[in-house]
């Protein structure tokens, strides 16, 4: 780390997205941190294999997450998806589950990658659908899946069959590796960097825990969902990424000023719609 570096301490588990987050942060002059924060055991596998096996009873799967798709891939014990699949309607939220699937489930191409957040592509969902909306989507979800894309989806007319496949819970070793982050680079932390509400709740209950203010730091959402998650709080969110990837973190980091006028638009646009109801 060079003195012109600014350290980001990033709330995330860790994937195969990491070096190529910690790749673009340097080139930035940031300095990256990895605190894994969330850790995933699976569950009802088999019952999501049985919906697999009939791709014709739906109008085609939803992934919100990467660890949806690999859940479908545990289902499946790393076996070949029913080709059928790839002839229906299939979408994924962002692109590092977009290229999961592509890469782990025999090449299946899913739409909707450039959306960032489950509101999103429900939106994109409900503007680009072009089939018979008498069948179901298949939504492999986690136990902390909110309603937004559900309620989105069944307004327009849609049906989801969710299936919870994997449970989320708070990192084994989240209170030792921030622990450890804190004592190596002091005082040169400069932002705390969460990508998800849950995320954000695991590390404010060790930050609780040890009468420590998370408002010491710059904080950074990734999405509005997690920049909410972080307010409920109390706590002020210093920028935010519209979506998830290392670009749009790096455009925020560097030009923070640019997230907080789009999020005074879009509130501002809010409290329009609000009025006219």
């Amino acid at each position: 780390m060079t003195s012109r570096q600014r350290t980001v301490i990033i709330f995330k588990s860790e994937s195969e997205s990491s070096d190529v987050y910690a790749e673009t942060l340097e080139k930035h002059d940031f300095n990256p941190v990895f605190v894994p924060t969330l850790s995933f055991g699976f569950k009802n596998l088999e019952e999501l294999r049985a919906k697999l096996q009939n791709p014709d009873k739906y109008a085609g799967i939803i992934f919100t997450s990467p660890r949806c798709v690999e859940a479908v891939a545990e289902s499946l014990n790393l076996g070949e998806l029913p080709g059928g699949w790839k002839m229906l309607h299939n979408y994924a939220v962002g692109e590092v589950t977009h290229n999961l699937a592509l890469s782990t489930l025999d090449q299946l191409f899913t739409h909707g990658k450039q959306t960032g957040n489950a509101r999103a592509l429900g939106e994109y969902i409900v503007d680009t659908f072009d089939g018979s909306r008498a069948l179901p989507l298949l939504l492999p979800c986690g136990n902390l899946a909110t309603d937004t894309l559900l309620s989105k989806l069944a307004e327009n007319g849609f049906s989801v069959d969710a299936c919870e496949v994997y449970e989320t819970r708070c990192h084994p070793e989240l209170g030792a590796n921030v622990e450890r982050a804190l004592e190596i680079y002091g005082d040169s932390i400069e932002f705390l960097a969460f990508f998800s509400p849950s995320g954000v709740n695991c590390a404010q209950q060790y930050f609780t825990s040890r009468q420590l203010s998370m408002d010491k730091w710059k904080l950074v959402a990734i999405g509005p969902s997690t920049r909410r998650a972080l307010e409920s709080l109390g706590l002020k969110v210093y920028c935010t990424a519209e979506r998830p990837t290392v670009e749009h973190l790096v455009k925020v980091l560097l030009n923070p000023q640019d997230s907080r006028e789009r999020l005074l638009k879009e509130r501002e646009r809010m409290a329009a719609l609000e009025n006219n109801i």
